[in-house]
This record gives C-alpha cells, structure tokens and sequence, in this order.
C-alpha cells in the first residue's frame, strides 16, 4: 500500500478503534453521565493532547529509526501488523462492554481534562498502541514527517468525534448497554474490518 491507500487504510482502522470501548471512552462517558458538559469537553481534550503528545514522542523516534536502521523499522511495520491482525481476531472473540452508572460529583473543564489526561499517559496499552500501530502506515519512500503529521491529524479528528458521541450519548441517555446479541455482532464486524486491513498490507508488501 502507498500514499492514499495507507491513509485510507489507517482512518479505517483508527474509526473502528476508537468506537471500541476502552479507558478513554469510559473516562469520558462517565464524566458525562454526571451531568457535566464542561467535564465532558475537558475529557475529550486531556485524552486528545496526551495523544498528541504520544504522537510527537513516538514520531520522532519513529524518525531516527528510519534513517539508522531501515531494516530494523521494516521489522517494526511487520509487527505492527501482525499486532492489527491479533487486535481484529480478539476483537471478534471478546466484545467489549460498556456500563456505566451516574456519578454522585460533577467535574469542571479543569478537572475533566486533568484526569482524562492522567488515565491516558499511565495507560501502558497506549504505549504499545502507538509505537506499534503507526509504523505499517508508514511510507518508506516518502519523507517521514509530513505522514507523521497527518496520521495525526486523521487519528485526533477520529478519536474527537468518538468520544463525544459517547459522551453526549452518555449525557443524554444516561447509560449505555447494548444487548448481548448487539454487542456480538457489533464486535463481529470490527473485528472482520481489522483482519481485512491487516492481511491486506501483509499481501501488498509480498506481491
């Protein structure tokens, strides 16, 4: 894959993990279902600037690999997809559920923004996700940091409107249960998305 094709190939898949419920949407869909908007909107941006910052520390290590050890970050791009294909098998196996009850204590902007931000940076999995995620969208041939810089956008704008529509669905509805059967096949369907995009790298970079 090349140019677009990766774009398009990593929007798909940063749409389908950032509607998997995780520690992110829970942080933010439980602020909201205190009944604070200002909360809900400082959660959304303490998460999105701590990925921010995984973005900048991981892209500048990203690029120093590229330009040392060329074959040591093709290595990486593999693992990177292999890491997409076992993400997309649990997915199938294992849906993710979501259940949250009202919070007694509403949060402000401040607040919201600081605890989002600190599950974030002390979640080990976002290490993992980013360092291994980000390298098989990469382009070999291309300059680094100008994909860099886009990945970013794309993966931020994504994980934005995610969250917020878990927040002010949270907000509104006040709670979020899916049916077992919903969530079976909701589960189902991301994970067949995520095995299609990882075995389609791994067939374009040995044709």
């Amino acid at each position: 894959m090349q140019g677009s094709s990766l774009l398009l190939a990593f929007a798909a898949t940063e749409i389908v993990a950032s509607f998997m419920p995780g520690p992110a949407v829970l942080t933010v869909a439980s602020i909201a279902l205190s009944g604070s908007l200002r909360g809900m909107a400082g959660a959304v941006a303490g998460i999105n600037a701590t990925n921010l910052l995984w973005y900048v520390m991981v892209g500048v290590g990203l690029i120093a690999l590229v330009h040392s050890f060329p074959l040591a970050f093709v290595l990486l791009r593999w693992i990177g997809t292999a890491y997409l294909l076992w993400l997309g098998i649990q997915t199938w196996r294992h849906p993710a559920h979501l259940s949250m009850r009202e919070g007694q204590q509403r949060k402000g902007f401040t607040r919201g923004f600081a605890s989002a931000a600190a599950v974030q940076i002390s979640n080990p999995k976002a290490l993992v996700f980013f360092t291994v995620f980000l390298p098989p969208f990469i382009d070999l041939h291309r300059p680094v940091a100008p994909q860099l810089v886009t990945l970013a956008i794309i993966g931020i704008s994504i994980e934005v409107i995610a969250l917020c529509c878990y927040g002010l669905l949270a907000y509104h509805v006040g709670k979020l249960v899916l049916p077992p059967r919903t969530e079976s096949w909701i589960a189902r369907g991301s994970g067949a998305i995520l095995i299609a995009i990882a075995l389609a790298m791994a067939l374009s970079r040995t044709l």
